[in-house]
């Protein structure tokens, strides 16, 4: 994920959230990694145009993949 991506993400959320995400983000593999590079700007784009059941729908799918990688984590 770029610099650019997490500052978006900074921008909306608090400190805990950000620091929970990027404890995540370590844990992944790379597969889930390029999946959340190009869900997270999605996820940005809907916001911004103010898709709430849109934006919802990406965050669920964050969260899915967050709970593989930390399920498939060796």
């Amino acid at each position: 994920m770029s610099t650019a991506q997490i500052v978006q993400l900074q921008q909306g959320a608090t400190s805990d959230e950000v620091n929970e995400f990027r404890r995540h983000l370590r844990t992944l593999g790379p597969v889930q990694r390029r999946i959340l590079s190009v869900l997270m700007p999605q996820l940005v784009a809907l916001e911004q145009a103010g898709d709430s059941d849109g934006a919802l729908s990406i965050i669920e799918e964050v969260k899915t993949i967050l709970w593989e990688g930390r399920r498939t984590r060796h």
